[in-house]
This record gives C-alpha cells, structure tokens and sequence, in this order.
C-alpha cells in the first residue's frame, strides 16, 4: 500500500525554492533540533522525533517558549559580539518555515518580539573599476569569466549550481555582428528567467570552456560552466584547490564548482590580491560575490529603464509585472545601450566606440559647415542676381534718353 502522507522534513523541504537557501535552512534547522538533543542520525528522523516531542501541534505554548528560548540563546551570543545582531533572524527562519509546513500555528508576532529589526538594505560600497581589473588578474582561470558574467548579467552566486554550456546562447545583430549572448538562469526551476551577458563576458567563458577542451575535457551542451580545479602542474601550480580533500581534480572527471566554492574562491581572491579592506572589525567593504550583482545594477542603470533592469535581475516587479511585459527583443535593445557601462576589459570595444562618437562628431560638423557654405552661396546668388536687375535697370534708362551714360575722362 502507497504512503501518501509526507514526512515532517519533505514538507520543510518542500517550501524552499532555491538550492543554497536549502543548505542553508537545512544546517540552521538542525543546529535547532541539536541544541535541544532531538535524536536521530539524520536531520529528517530529527524532524519525527522533534514533533513526537511536541505532541505535535497539542501544545504549542510549550513550542513558543522553546522557539524563545533557543532565540534568547542566539541574542546573548550577538551580544557577545560572537555573531551579529543582524543574523540572528537567520535562525528563526527555518524554525519558523518549518511549523507552517507542518500546520503548527503559533504566534510569531510574540515570537519575534524580542528579535533585532530586519537588516535594512546594506550600505555597502560597489568595488570600483580598477579593482575588478586587479582583481581579475588572480592566478584562477575561473576568476575571470565568473566575475564578468556576473557583473554584465546580475545574476546572484548561487544561479552557478544550474547553469551549463547550453544556457549561454550567443547573439548576433542583423549584420551577424556579435554582440553579447543571453544566459538562462535557473532552467527548469519555477523561478527560472532569463538575462544577458556583454560580449567581453561571453568571450571569456568561451576561452575557458575551449581551455578545459584542449586540457582534455569533453566538453558538451551539458557541461558545468565551472568545474573543480584539476592539476593542471605548471599551468596552476599555486592555486590551492576548494574541495572537501583539499587535492586537484582530474582533467576528465570534472565536478561542478557550487556556490560555496564560489565565495570561496573569490574570498580568497579578493584578500591575496590586497584589494578589499575591512570595513569595521566584522564587514568588509564590499561582500565578496554580491557585488558583483550590485554593479550590474548600478551600472545598467546609466542607460536603461529602472523596471527592464529587474525583470533582467530576476526581481519580483510586484503588481508591474501584470502590466509591463517587455519582449525579449525590447529588452535586448535596452540593454544594449548599457554594454559600455558593464565592460570591464573590452578597449576595443571602447575604443570603437570612441571613433563612433568621433566620426558622428565630424559628421555634424560637416553638416555644419556644409550649411553655412550653403548659406553664403545662397547670399552670393541672391547679390548676382540684384546687381544683374540694377545693371538691366541702368540699361533701359539710358537706352530711352533718361540717363546719360557716364563718360570716362583721360587726364592729359
């Protein structure tokens, strides 16, 4: 007989949408159950047994008072300065997810009470031009295309754990120039959508996905756009790898390189490249990989409608969303004008640009010039043309008797 009745765990599971978020939920839940010696060896029979406790959903004033509990916990560590005030709701979180899968209905208004208001919008800088480009000059081949993808498509470090080779579609305009491509995030997901990335960008994972060919790869539609670091000897000798063994991988086995890696790459990156400073005692100055999409944002922008720039970075429009539906094209265009506000790298790019405005200059100026010119010939023609009537009129005077015409006199 089918067991049509999920488990405590599954329907927690259930409510996240976002691989990174889950790890994340799934850990703090945990750190939970453990806190009050739930048993089990995994967190699922942690989760039976944590609602056996309960009586399940029989008593929840005594489910309030350990929600509160285990919190008032997480204060006093925040007080100690052992985390920080703004990520103790972190821990409430799952908590909370978890009984509303569950149908457990307590008061959370009481419960978050005593809780640090929500983290406003961080005021965190964005990293400047020349940093990226320090930054980008670290010895990991992966730096690079991470980093400008990021920064010309806005999306967050943790769309890494879907994205292969098959969702970096190059485009071209109708005179089969390229000109960027479009990257699919989160294919297959409910919040899937989708962006684009500049030409720079899509550049640099060609090179790096045609260098792990060359290395030995198979490279294929299906292929992770990043991978663990193999040991490659010469080529990256320095770069310590980021999996569990701490060893390198092979060339032919490649493992995908998850979010977590991510930041620890740039992490790592940012520090021995010596370009970001501590902000105060516990923050930096800008976080390691969320700056990235915070450039996108800001740089877009420069040139491009505030609600195309969301709809690229996968945001909730809100109720806009009902009336504002930009074709794919429409949006492509829009984005185009925001290219050179998104290049990092490309002086060629810029450069070209540089002589377009140049020539469009000079375009302008011919047109001026060629205008006055115009003007004085105009007035030119319009003095003939007087002087020949003048001329006529002085003729047909003199021809009827009426002017005498005048006698050139010699001096003797």
């Amino acid at each position: 007989m089918i067991d049509l009745e999920a488990s405590p765990y599954s329907r927690f599971e259930y409510g996240i949408k976002s691989e990174t978020t889950k790890q994340k939920y799934v850990k703090r839940l945990e750190l939970f159950f453990d806190f009050y010696r739930i048993e089990g060896s995994t967190v699922e029979q942690k989760s039976e047994n944590f609602l056996k406790v309960i009586k399940y959903g029989k008593n929840t004033q005594k489910l309030t008072d350990l929600i509160m509990r285990y919190m008032s916990y997480h204060l006093n560590r925040a007080q100690k300065r052992e985390i920080s005030r703004s990520t103790v709701r972190n821990y409430y979180k799952p908590i909370k997810l978890f009984c509303e899968m569950n149908n457990i209905v307590l008061n959370w208004k009481i419960i978050s009470k005593g809780l640090p208001p929500a983290p406003e919008s961080s005021n965190d800088r964005i990293p400047t031009l020349d940093e990226i480009k320090e930054l980008i000059k670290y010895p990991d081949r992966r730096i690079k295309p991470i980093a400008l993808t990021m920064i010309s498509s806005g999306i967050r470090v943790g769309a890494w754990e879907w994205l292969k080779w098959k969702h970096i579609i190059p485009l071209y305009d109708e005179e089969k120039r390229h000109i960027g491509a479009k990257i699919i995030v989160y294919d297959g997901e409910p919040e899937q959508y989708f962006s684009f990335i500049t030409p720079e960008a899509y550049i640099s994972l060609k090179d790096w996905m045609e260098f792990r060919e060359k290395q030995g790869e198979g490279i294929t539609r299906e292929s992770w756009l990043m991978r663990d670091i193999w040991n490659t000897g010469r080529i990256i000798s320095n770069v310590k790898e980021l999996n569990l063994k701490g060893a390198s991988g092979l060339i032919s086995v490649p493992k995908k390189a998850d979010s977590n890696a991510i930041r620890q790459i740039f992490t790592r990156a940012w520090k021995i490249q010596n370009i970001r400073e501590l902000h105060n005692q516990r923050r930096h100055e800008f976080k390691s990989t969320h700056c990235f999409r915070k450039y996108f944002e800001t740089n877009a922008l420069n040139s491009m409608k505030l609600l195309n720039v969301k709809i690229l970075m996968g945001h909730d429009t809100g109720l806009e969303k009902s009336y504002y539906k930009p074709a794919e094209k429409e949006l492509l265009q829009d984005y185009l004008r925001a290219i050179e506000f998104l290049t990092i790298q490309d002086s060629e790019m810029k450069l070209t640009k540089e002589v377009e405005e140049l020539k469009e200059k000079s375009k302008e100026n011919e047109y001026i010039i060629h205008g006055k010119l115009g003007e004085k010939d105009k007035q030119i023609e319009e003095l003939i043309r007087k002087q020949e009537k003048t001329d006529l009129l002085i003729q047909s005077l003199i021809d009827s008797g009426q002017l005498k015409p005048i006698q050139k006199t010699s001096n003797k």
